[in-house]
């Protein structure tokens, strides 16, 4: 049987980077990053994190199908996709819309790695957890291991409490990610040193329910939540993956003087929440921030014209 090794080594080196920002300089506060989008071309940043123990699980099993959900863009169904051709499990992604005439380059590539695509209606995917849905969906398909959005199911914790330790976390006062689901998050939670913040990004406008999900992600896996997190619900910019002036800006400034690229739906926001705090004066001289770069890059070719309009 294939393992997931095949795919990527089980302890990959992850470097962590200065990056020498002016106004951080100024103030006294080192910034560093967590280069998880260097840890696999395709299976990018978290991904694999997510990944991992569900994919080990399904290998396990008598079932080597798995379904599960997402946009036209979707980091997860990209990385599902290659991971399940790689390891010979069948993929289906549940597509929120309407089929459209030409696909987006993203679901261009499942397809190609043997992704089946069913698209349904928008009003269909808000129901996509209900009994009956998963049925009909049983029905045309077969059994199946059904994956949350987003890859935030029961393994979520256990594989991303390892992102803790890929870094000296109690070099550092806070740690920084975006959240979708709050899977991430919630692997970080389980592994925080104490002492130690954590703060997560929410990419979605209105994500005050990523509280009581976060803690049931936790509940789930029987680890208990011991504070110490916050989330910065002000950093959305009108939604999930709309953009700012503000927030392209804080992209073009971080790329110009690191020479890396954030993605604006996901670290570029959580980026752009640190650069607001240290505005407030809420970073200490002295605070050492590790900002975790979650990866997906992928999803860029999806947002050039958005970008492009946001700088008219």
């Amino acid at each position: 049987m294939k393992t997931l090794p095949v795919v990527l080594p089980q302890q990959p080196e992850i470097p962590v980077e200065k990056v020498l920002l002016p106004e951080f300089e100024q103030a006294g506060v080192r910034l560093d990053l967590l280069r998880l989008d260097l840890i696999h071309p395709l299976i990018s940043g978290n991904k694999w994190f997510k990944l991992k123990y569900a994919l080990e699980a399904v290998q396990a099993s008598d079932c080597h199908r798995v379904l599960s959900f997402g946009g036209a863009w979707s980091n997860h169904l990209h990385a599902l996709a290659y991971a399940g051709y790689k390891l010979g499990i069948e993929t289906i992604g549940v597509i929120r819309g309407e089929r459209p005439p030409q696909l987006s380059a993203t679901l261009m590539d499942a397809a190609d790695w043997g992704m089946t695509l069913e698209f349904v209606s928008r009003n269909q995917y808000r129901n996509k957890y209900d009994e009956q849905f998963i049925a009909a969906l049983q029905h045309t398909y077969g059994e199946f291991h059904c994956l949350p959005e987003g890859g935030s199911g029961e393994w979520v914790v256990a594989g991303c409490r390892e992102i803790i330790s890929l870094f000296k976390a109690t070099d550092y006062q806070l740690i920084c990610c975006a959240c979708g689901t709050g899977g991430t998050l919630a692997g970080l939670i389980a592994d925080k040193p104490e002492g130690v913040d954590l703060l997560g990004v929410p990419v979605l406008k209105g994500a005050e329910f990523l509280y009581h999900d976060i803690r049931q992600i936790l509940a789930r896996a029987e680890e208990r939540d011991p504070g110490g997190w916050l989330l910065d619900l002000s950093c959305h910019e009108g939604g999930y993956a709309r953009v700012s002036v503000e927030l392209v800006d804080a992209l073009r400034h971080f790329r110009e003087y690191s020479g890396i690229e954030l993605e604006p739906v996901y670290s570029g926001k959580a980026f752009l929440a640190l650069q607001r705090k240290l505005a407030r004066g809420e970073l200490p001289p002295g605070s050492r921030v590790m900002l975790i770069h979650t990866g997906g890059m992928q999803g860029l070719r999806g947002m050039q014209d958005r970008l492009s309009k946001t700088l008219r």
